[in-house]
C-alpha cells in the first residue's frame, strides 16, 4: 500500500514537473530583447520593455545610460501595465525595435498617461539624442502630433534597428502608463472609434445635465441642480481620465480643466450622489438620527473634496509625491472615497430594510459600490483594477443607465413631493374652512345669546321704565322721547343680532326699509331670480354679507343714494352694492373688520369679491357659486 502511494506521489510530482518545465521555459521565453514590426502592431509591449526608476538627485540621460550598461533596467509582469503608484522619481523605459520590411515606414510610440512631460531619446553613433518632448499641459493645436495622448514619431528604414529610451516625469498622478507601438493609420483608426464612443456618452451626459439645470431653475428644485452638478463632475472626470483635456480649444476652459485632479472631483461627485440617493429613497423618521449622522459625515468629506480641489488648483506646480503633505492629502482622499461609498451603501441598505425591500437595497448598494465615479478613477489610476478597461467603458454604460434611472426617479419623486404638498395644502384649506365655519357658528350663537340676554334683562327693564314714564311723567316730552328712542334702538340691536323667520328677500327688504327710516341715505333693494334656488345653509352668510355691505355704506361712504342688488340662478348667487359716495382706495382700506368678514364668509363658499371705487362712488360685487 505504501509502495503504491509512493509511486502515485512520484507520478504526480513527475507530471507536475513536466507541466512546470514548459511553463518555466515559456516564462523565460516570454520576454524578448527586440520588438519586430512590419506595419500595424497590437502586441503588448511588456514583453519587450524594461524599466528603471532614477532616484538620483540629477536625473538625466547619463544616469539612464549607466543604468542600462549595468543591467539595472528590469522587466515587469507580462501582459500587464506597469503600475508604480505614487512615484516621486522619473521613470525610464527602454525598447529595442527592428523593422522586418524593406520599405521605410513611420510608427508612433504612444503613452496614455497624465505625466507632466515625456522625453524621447534615440541612440545614434554619437550617443543618446533627445528627439522629442511632449507635455500634458499643451493644447492639441500646440502639439507636434495632434493627438490627445503623448506620442512621438519613429521612422524605420528597411530592416533598420533602433534603440529607444523614454523618460516619464509624473509627479502628481499614479505612475500607470499604458503604451503601444504601431503605425499612425492603425492608431488613428482606433482613435476615430474612441472619439465617437466617448463623444456620444459625454454628449448624452451634457444634454441631461443641461436639462436638469433648466428644470431646477423652472421648478426651483435644488435636487435637480445637484443632479446637474453631479453629471458635470462625471463629464469633467471623463475628460481628464480619457486624456481629452488637450482637445479643449477654449483657452480658459482648458486652463481650468488641466489644473483639476480626478481624486477630489470623485470625492465631491460621490458626496453629491449620496444626497441624490437620499432624496430618492426618503428614509423613514425611525432611523432619522442615524441618517443625519451619516449625512453629516458625508458633508465633511464633501467639504474635504472641495478644499482638496481648490488647493490643488492653486498650488499645482508646487505639489509632487516627494513631499510629505501632498501624499498625505492623496491617501486621505483615497480613504474618503471608500468611506463615502460605504456611507451611501449603509444608508441605502438601512432605508430599504425599513421598507422591507432588503434584497433590492443590497443589489442597489452593490451596483453603486461596484460602478461609481470613484471606482472609475481608481480603476484608471491602477489603484484598484477590479474590471477591465474597454471602450466604450462598462462604467459609461452603467452610468448612462443610472442617469436615465435616477432622472426618471427624480422626476417621479418630485411629482410625488408636489402631490404631497398639494394634499397638505388641501388639508390645510379644509381645516381653515372648518375653523372658519366653526367661528361663524360660534359668532351666531353668541349673537343669539346676547340678544336673549338683552331681551330678557335690559329689554324688560327698559319696557318697565317706559311704562312708568308714560304713566307718571306724561308731560315731560323730552323724557318720553328719550325712553322711546332707547326702546327703538334696543329693538334695532335685537334685529341686528337675530334674524326673523322670513324669506331671504323679505329679510333684506325689511332691512332696507329700516335703514331708510332711521338714516340719511336712500337705499334701494332689487332682487332677481328665485329665492328657493339658494341653499338654506347659504342664506345666513348671504344675509350677513349684505348687512355688512350696508353697514359699510352707512359708516364710510358719505353717500346720498345706494342700491343693493341680489341675483340668483342655478349656477351662482351675485350680490352687488353700489353707492354714490366719496369712494376709497381698496388697497389702503381693505383691512377693516367689515371687509375681512365679507372676505371670510365669501371664501367659506369659494366666492370671489371685486371692489371698484372712485370719486363718484363704490361698487362691490360678491359672487358665490352654487355648484
Amino acid at each position: 500500500m505504501r509502495k503504491q502511494f509512493l509511486f502515485l506521489l512520484l507520478g504526480v510530482l513527475w507530471g507536475f514537473s513536466g507541466y512546470l518545465t514548459p511553463m518555466m521555459a515559456q516564462d523565460k521565453a516570454i520576454y524578448s530583447d527586440t520588438l519586430f514590426v512590419n506595419g500595424p502592431n497590437s502586441e503588448h509591449l511588456s514583453k519587450y520593455l524594461t524599466f528603471w526608476i532614477d532616484s538620483t538627485k540629477t536625473p538625466d540621460i547619463t544616469n539612464a545610460e549607466k543604468a542600462l550598461k549595468n543591467n539595472e533596467f528590469k522587466h515587469w509582469n507580462p501582459e500587464t501595465t506597469l503600475n508604480l503608484g505614487l512615484n516621486p522619481h522619473p521613470l525610464w523605459l527602454h525598447l529595442n525595435v527592428k523593422s522586418t520590411e524593406p520599405d521605410l515606414k513611420n510608427y508612433w510610440w504612444s503613452f496614455y498617461t497624465h505625466a507632466d512631460t515625456i522625453t524621447f531619446y534615440q541612440k545614434s553613433v554619437d550617443g543618446w539624442v533627445s528627439t522629442d518632448t511632449v507635455a500634458y499641459g499643451l493644447q492639441l493645436s500646440k502639439r507636434k502630433i495632434k493627438t490627445r495622448f503623448s506620442t512621438t514619431e519613429i521612422t524605420l528604414k528597411g530592416y533598420e534597428y533602433k534603440e529607444l529610451l523614454v523618460k516619464i516625469e509624473n509627479y502628481r498622478h499614479t505612475q500607470n502608463a499604458i503604451t503601444d507601438f504601431t503605425t499612425p493609420e492603425n492608431n488613428l483608426f482606433w482613435e476615430t472609434n474612441f472619439y465617437w464612443s466617448i463623444g456620444f456618452f459625454i454628449g448624452c451626459f451634457l444634454l441631461i445635465s443641461s436639462i436638469s439645470f433648466f428644470i431646477s431653475v423652472v421648478l426651483r428644485e435644488k435636487n435637480f441642480f445637484k443632479y446637474g452638478v453631479y453629471l458635470l463632475l462625471i463629464i469633467v472626470m471623463a475628460l481628464m481620465e480619457e486624456l481629452m483635456v488637450p482637445t479643449i480649444s477654449n483657452p480658459f476652459l482648458f486652463y481650468i480643466l488641466k489644473r483639476l485632479h480626478s481624486l477630489p472631483i470623485a470625492i465631491i461627485a460621490l458626496a453629491i450622489h449620496y444626497h441624490i440617493i437620499l432624496y430618492i429613497i426618503k428614509p423613514e423618521n425611525t432611523i432619522g438620527k442615524l441618517i443625519k449622522f451619516l449625512t453629516r459625515l458625508n458633508n465633511i468629506f464633501l467639504l474635504y473634496g472641495i478644499v482638496y480641489s481648490v488647493y490643488y488648483f492653486i498650488n499645482m506646480e508646487k505639489l509632487n509625491h516627494g513631499q510629505w503633505f501632498y501624499p498625505l492629502m492623496w491617501y486621505i482622499g483615497i480613504i474618503s472615497v471608500f468611506i463615502v461609498i460605504l456611507l451611501t451603501a449603509v444608508m441605502i441598505i438601512l432605508t430599504m430594510h425599513r421598507k422591507k425591500l432588503i434584497v433590492p437595497g443590497i443589489i442597489l448598494a452593490f451596483v453603486l459600490l461596484y460602478f461609481n465615479p470613484a471606482g472609475y478613477f481608481l480603476n484608471y489610476a491602477g489603484i484598484l483594477n477590479y474590471y477591465k478597461v474597454t471602450y466604450p467603458n462598462y462604467f459609461y454604460w452603467i452610468v448612462c443607465i443610472e442617469f436615465i434611472g435616477i432622472g426618471c426617479i427624480l422626476a417621479w419623486r418630485y411629482k410625488k413631493t408636489v402631490q404631497n404638498h398639494y394634499t397638505l395644502l388641501q388639508e390645510k384649506a379644509l381645516q381653515d374652512e372648518l375653523t372658519l365655519t366653526r367661528e361663524i357658528e360660534i359668532q351666531e350663537q353668541e349673537r343669539e345669546q346676547i340678544a336673549r340676554d338683552l331681551h330678557d334683562d335690559l329689554g324688560t327693564t327698559i319696557s318697565a321704565i317706559k311704562l312708568i314714564i308714560t304713566n307718571s311723567y306724561l308731560n315731560d316730552k323730552t323724557l318720553v322721547k328719550m325712553i322711546t328712542k332707547a326702546n327703538n334702538d334696543l329693538r334695532y340691536f335685537f334685529n341686528k343680532l337675530t334674524l326673523p323667520q322670513q324669506g331671504l328677500f323679505d329679510i333684506l327688504q325689511d332691512k332696507i326699509d329700516e335703514l331708510n327710516n332711521i338714516g340719511t341715505i336712500q337705499f334701494v333693494f332689487i332682487a332677481t331670480g328665485e329665492e328657493d334656488i339658494v341653499p338654506d345653509a347659504l342664506k345666513l352668510p348671504i344675509i350677513r354679507i349684505c348687512f355688512e355691505l350696508l353697514s359699510n355704506v352707512l359708516k364710510h361712504s358719505q353717500a346720498s343714494e345706494a342700491t343693493l342688488q341680489l341675483f340668483s340662478d342655478s349656477s351662482q348667487v351675485q350680490i352687488m352694492m353700489e353707492d354714490n359716495g366719496k369712494g376709497f382706495d381698496p388697497k389702503l382700506k381693505s383691512n377693516g373688520m367689515g371687509i375681512n368678514n365679507i372676505h371670510a364668509r365669501a371664501k367659506r363658499w369659494n366666492g370671489e369679491i371685486h371692489i371698484s371705487s372712485g370719486t363718484k362712488g363704490t361698487t362691490t360685487i360678491v359672487t358665490i357659486p352654487l355648484n
